[in-house]
């Protein structure tokens, strides 16, 4: 099989199969052969709550890795690096000195005997407390990944992440009701199942809400806003994202769109699609619906996305204040007359986010930022 049929049936797979976890397995498989590696593990992690990952592994015995996941996971020198990497395709072991990564109890009790020095990692979703990773693994003796392993697992990761949202949106309401149409009404977010020509085949609760807003409109049973520019967008990507889930496009990345809303003063709808299976299965109410297209009206204060930033990329205070500023626009000349700072010190501080968020312009930093805040649709 080919590379191009390798990967259409593998975006179908994460389409098909990411909403069932005991399918797992068959998805986790595919990713790791498309990227040439020995050993590969799918997570869906919470925070917060008390609870164990849901995962799986491919390649290894499962109860000898699910001893390694469970007393050594957090352990791993690797971590912090791949957490302050959300959405990207990382080598794990660059985030680490080779030499002290080899030394340490964790490489000689666990990794080597293994045989998974090497690692190939996305952290690619985060919804509400969830988050979700996939790495794969091999050994030394295949050498460490490179960039065209990269290459292809970036091409996966932004499907991944569309499915896998969708998956940790659900995850927590599908147990609290018995059908899928409560557990959408649970979810605060407005979720309208829409087919390739934006017709509505469901509207949750919160959806609902939005219409008699005002900036959502259902017109001849088709989804839409009040602004017809953002109409058009939104229906030009929900098809580039059903032919990208057929295989027949490319997806570079997953971001959320922006819709403003006739409220100057309240923030803008963020907007994210989701193809569903093509089967029948559980997030499928009717046989018309081959996409969510997810709506939020976001509520984060200063302080929230300051607070995010800070324990993604390890930043002090003051330096996350800067990087909140900046991710929602204001210049470096606001920030300092905002508070009462000079303008070296910014500057100093400004320094300081390029080296730890891996950026050398500030408008790369501020999509880095962007990006980082992106991966939680709260």
């Amino acid at each position: 099989m080919g590379d191009l049929d390798q990967y259409s049936r593998l975006i179908g797979d994460v389409y098909e199969l990411s909403g069932d976890p005991q399918q797992w397995g068959i998805l986790l498989e595919g990713v790791t052969r498309f990227v040439d590696g020995r050993v590969g593990q799918l997570a869906v992690y919470s925070l917060k709550q008390p609870r164990r990952p849901t995962w799986r592994v491919w390649g290894y015995d499962h109860e000898a890795y699910k001893t390694f996941l469970y007393r050594h996971a957090t352990e791993d020198p690797r971590l912090s690096y791949i957490l302050s990497n959300p959405g990207r395709v990382i080598v794990g072991e660059d985030g680490v000195d080779p030499d002290q990564f080899r030394a340490t109890a964790m490489f000689r009790e666990v990794v080597e005997p293994m045989d998974i020095e090497h690692s190939l990692v996305s952290y690619f979703a985060q919804e509400a407390d969830v988050m979700a990773t996939v790495c794969a693994m091999r050994g030394r003796g295949q050498g460490p990944f490179g960039a065209p392993e990269k290459q292809k697992l970036g091409l996966v990761v932004p499907h991944l992440r569309r499915a896998f949202e969708l998956y940790a949106l659900l995850d927590e309401a599908k147990a609290k009701v018995g059908d899928i149409a409560a557990a959408l009404d649970i979810v605060d977010a407005g979720i309208f199942l829409v087919d390739a020509d934006m017709h509505v085949a469901h509207v949750n609760r919160a959806g609902d809400a939005m219409v008699k807003e005002g900036d959502i409109a259902l017109r001849g049973g088709k989804l839409a806003f009040r602004d017809d520019r953002a109409s058009r967008q939104v229906a030009a990507a929900v098809a580039v994202a059903l032919a990208a889930a057929r295989g027949e496009a490319s997806l570079p990345h997953a971001e959320h769109m922006e819709v403003q809303r006739s409220d100057a003063d309240a923030a803008p709808y963020r907007v994210s699609l989701h193809p569903l299976p093509l089967g029948e299965g559980s997030v499928k109410l009717t046989t018309r619906s081959q996409i969510a297209v997810v709506v939020r009206a976001p509520g984060r204060s200063g302080a929230d996305v300051a607070r995010r930033l800070q324990t993604t990329f390890r930043l002090t205070p003051s330096e996350a204040a800067l990087a909140a500023a900046l991710a929602v626009g204001a210049s470096l000349a606001d920030f300092a007359q905002q508070r009462s700072v000079a303008m070296s010190t910014v500057r100093s501080q400004l320094k300081a986010l390029y080296e730890k968020t891996d950026t050398n312009r500030q408008g790369e930093l501020v999509a880095r930022l962007r990006e980082s805040l992106d991966l939680s649709l709260v």
